[in-house]
């Protein structure tokens, strides 16, 4: 299925448009799409790193556009050149704009955005432009029938952008655990978005003073002499980020910020792409438009004069800067749940200690989830002595089931989860904080260490499994790649993830959702969590044939083909000459020999209950032995 996506500028409403390619990708993934994105050449570099699209072409190449057969064409241009061109391609299903006997018309899902844009009819256009409720995601959703709550716009950096982060980094002498607020409250010249030179320097040194917080200032090409002003008049430390960045440039500096305080611009929008805590400040333009994707705030002026789209209008000069400070207080303070799951598990106390003695500088709160009277009766005599810890009744229709009521119920930022029959390192909930610090990460995890040494068989398997898991995740988040988490502890942005499946396993889902938007995934090599063993084969290959089983469902939830599976036979066999390099002892080798053919059983078990429709379901099960 050939489907041509058509958004050349402004280069704000593109990064704001992106992610419809993922979502046209979903709604039509049993016909196995491919998106061309028709664009103008300052655009591509937007592109880059997408893997949902498939072919960008420049505006200069559109003719090529003529030899292909399109099933579907987006056109979300209005002007007549566009419209002519979609509208004279072969397609069989045209939505957005097309052009009829002279003139532009839309097609209905569309001719709710038509109506209040330019081209709709004078003055109810601008009526209806202060009337609408709707954001621009919302809108753009509706035309191509999406569900627009699901999607966000999709900016992922590459290898050189990282270099150059990291090289601006050194050179300015900043660390990741540094509060870095971006500022840029310039604008173009279309209408007057910009805060005033005086009201910058204002908010610069409120934020140095408040926060102690690290300042890049950012700009345009003409924003050169505004700049050098707000420099002189500003009596804080400022780093500049220059005025004529290039988008590999510009994206990359923008991603160093922990806070980005923006108007109306494309700033914003690469911002929000890139998962930055967001503050928008909103004048001439709609605010009901902005979709801030539960990543910050808008602070709209105070004034009549909002969304008036004039080009003279003084509405930022009503900007509240109190507002944003305000703002910028309610963002830092995020708040961190532990949640614990449990199921008759006799040495919960373990766990609870463990979660309670955290040598850490941030505040988190620690919610036992369990099913069992016996399990919530040593809760309950935590409850008593300490107020941190609370208590969550699980119905007992599985652990999945019970994470998803938690998810609906509870108030956090960060959501970290472990299990009730493992015990977390003291540094665990600060090593994993930590890297929440940085807005690109949407999931951690920590590593899982094996009580047991090597000096038994099946402790030696499970300390090389648990090593080989360790070399891979530390190599792919290295490489910035994806990387599937451990249920034994892992963590993620709650506000970002209302529920997941219950037949597919938490610790891979909710990974892929956060990648597929964009986010990146992160290992907390340090945060530790010490997990008790099967000691005997049946209960071994019971608990390893759940977890494989537990991942069989992930192609229908998640675009695997796009990010491949890392649980897989494939994968596993090809770490098989590590696997052999691993043995130091003669009888370690003996063991490893044994390991092969026995991982190799269950992969066969496996892949049988899947033929036989054995399939993988929620609940509550117990390994004795673990215990």
């Amino acid at each position: 299925m050939n489907i041509l996506v058509i958004k050349t500028g402004a280069l704000g409403d593109v990064v704001r448009t992106s992610f419809i390619a993922q979502a046209l990708k979903d709604r039509y993934e049993d016909h196995n799409p491919k998106i061309f994105w028709l664009t103008e050449q300052n655009a591509l570099p937007l592109f880059i790193n997408n893997p949902y699209i498939s072919k960008i072409i420049e505006i200069k190449d559109k003719e090529e556009l003529r030899n292909i057969s399109f099933d579907l064409i987006i056109n979300l241009e209005e002007s007549e050149d566009l419209c002519r061109f979609a509208s004279s391609l072969k397609t069989k299903k045209l939505s957005g704009f097309y052009y009829k006997d002279g003139e532009i018309f839309p097609t209905p899902l569309a001719k709710e955005w038509f109506d209040m844009s330019a081209l709709g009819k004078k003055p109810e256009n601008d009526i209806l432009k202060k009337k609408n409720k709707k954001t621009h995601r919302q809108i753009i959703s509706e035309i191509i029938g999406v569900d627009y709550r699901k999607y966000e716009p999709f900016l992922r950096l590459t290898e050189k952008q990282r270099k150059l982060v990291n090289n601006f980094f050194r050179r300015h002498n900043l660390l990741r655990t540094d509060l870095i607020i971006g500022i840029n409250t310039g604008s173009a010249d279309r209408w007057p978005k910009h805060l005033s030179i005086e009201k910058t320097s204002k908010l610069i040194n409120k934020l140095y003073n408040k926060f102690n917080a690290k300042i890049i200032l950012f700009g345009g090409p003409k924003e050169i002499e505004r700049n050098n002003e707000i420099l002189k008049s500003s009596k804080s430390p400022v780093i500049t980020a220059g005025c004529g960045n290039d988008l590999i440039e510009f994206p990359a500096l923008i991603s160093i910020c922990s806070l980005f305080i923006t108007t109306d611009s494309l700033g914003l929008h690469i911002a929000l792409a890139l998962k930055r805590k967001t503050i928008c400040l909103i004048g001439p333009t709609s605010p009901n438009e902005i979709d801030m994707y539960n990543l910050g705030d808008k602070i709209v002026a105070e004034s009549s004069c909002v969304c008036c789209y004039k080009k003279d209008c003084k509405s930022m000069q009503k900007i509240d800067i109190n507002k944003i400070i305000k703002s910028i207080d309610k963002i830092l303070n995020q708040k961190i749940v532990l949640a614990i799951t449990a199921y008759k598990e006799p040495n919960i106390s373990k766990a609870i200690e463990a979660a309670l003695n955290q040598d850490t500088k941030y505040n988190y709160e620690v919610i036992v989830s369990a099913p069992d009277k016996d399990t919530i009766n040593i809760i309950k005599s935590y409850t008593q002595k300490n107020k941190k810890i609370k208590i969550f009744k699980d119905p007992g229709k599985g652990k999945s089931y019970a994470l998803n009521l938690l998810l609906s119920s509870i108030n956090a930022d960060i959501l970290i989860l472990t299990d009730g029959d493992v015990s977390i390192s003291k540094n665990s909930i600060e090593e994993i904080s930590n890297l929440f610090l940085n807005p690109e990460i949407g999931v951690v995890t920590g590593r899982p260490v094996p009580y047991e040494s090597k000096q038994t068989k099946y402790g030696y398997w499970a300390n090389l499994l648990f090593d080989a898991a360790h070399r891979i995740r530390k190599e792919a988040f290295e490489k910035n790649n994806f990387l599937e988490c451990s249920a034994y502890l892992f963590a993620f942005r709650k506000n970002k993830i209302k529920k997941f499946p219950v037949d597919v396993a938490e610790d891979t889902i909710i990974p892929y959702i956060f990648w597929e938007k964009g986010y990146k995934i992160s290992y907390a090599e340090k945060a530790e969590v010490y997990v008790k063993n099967p000691n005997n084969l049946r209960d071994w290959i019971n608990q390893k044939t759940r977890t494989i089983k537990a991942h069989e469902k992930i192609p229908y939830y998640a675009d695997t083909k796009t990010t491949p599976k890392v649980k897989s036979f494939k994968t596993e066999a090809s770490g098989i000459f590590w696997v052999l390099g691993y043995p130091k002892k003669f009888k370690e080798m003996f063991w490893t020999l044994q390991l092969i053919p026995a991982r190799f059983y269950i992969w066969i078990i496996a892949i049988l209950s899947k033929k036989l429709a054995i399939t993988y379901t929620d609940a509550w099960e117990r390994i004795e032995s673990t215990k």
